[in-house]
């Protein structure tokens, strides 16, 4: 396995699964699309809207790595919100043993850290067992994006034609949040959503 860079400036060490997988989906649905094919791609949409609406990845508990400037100031931060372990800091080559770390992904090294790009280089974990009320968000975006994608893109019989709209583009479905739903994830939301 590699790191394998996310959108959110960090990396994470294999590959980033789904929120939810279709068991879980199916469960939440009691079966109604059980064999639909639309459900992996609305699954990994739905996914990738929530975390990007949360700054990162959020879950399964993961090995991270992350590069960060230092601003001048003491602490470093990492996009998360469930920081389970500091692994190893790197300041300008220099192993930082002692460094303290906050859940919220606040680390304060022990050692100075320069006032440049790149200065720390930063492996840790984070992520969390995403909660019922994340899977329901999920599999809630999932059926709102099944039921809106993948019309008749076109069909004419004689002097009759019909198109519908999609909402998906590739056959990749789009997704996009509502305010409530991004509400429900406000908890989720790092505090810093952007490592470099």
């Amino acid at each position: 396995m590699e790191y394998h860079l996310t959108p959110w400036g960090y990396e994470v060490y294999g590959d980033l699964p789904p929120l939810i997988t279709d068991v879980d989906f199916n469960f939440a649905t009691g079966d109604r699309w059980a064999s639909d094919p639309r459900v992996m791609p609305a699954i990994m949409a739905a996914s990738a809207a929530v975390r990007d609406a949360c700054g990162w990845h959020v879950s399964p508990n993961l090995r991270c790595r992350a590069v960060v400037d230092g601003d001048g100031s003491r602490s470093l931060w990492l996009p998360t919100t469930c920081m389970t372990s500091l692994d190893s800091l790197d300041v300008s080559g220099i192993e930082d043993d002692g460094a303290q770390w906050s859940r919220l992904g606040r680390v304060i090294p022990s050692v100075p850290v320069p006032h440049r790009l790149r200065a720390a280089t930063i492996e840790y974990h984070a992520g969390i067992c995403v909660p019922s009320n994340v899977i329901a968000l999920v599999a809630g975006i999932v059926v709102r994006s099944i039921a809106l994608s993948y019309g008749i893109a076109s069909e004419s019989a004689g002097g009759v034609s019909v198109s519908y709209a999609t909402t998906s583009h590739g056959g990749s479905p789009t997704v996009t949040l509502t305010g409530i739903e991004l509400a429900q994830l406000a908890a989720l939301k790092a505090v810093r959503s952007h490592a470099t």
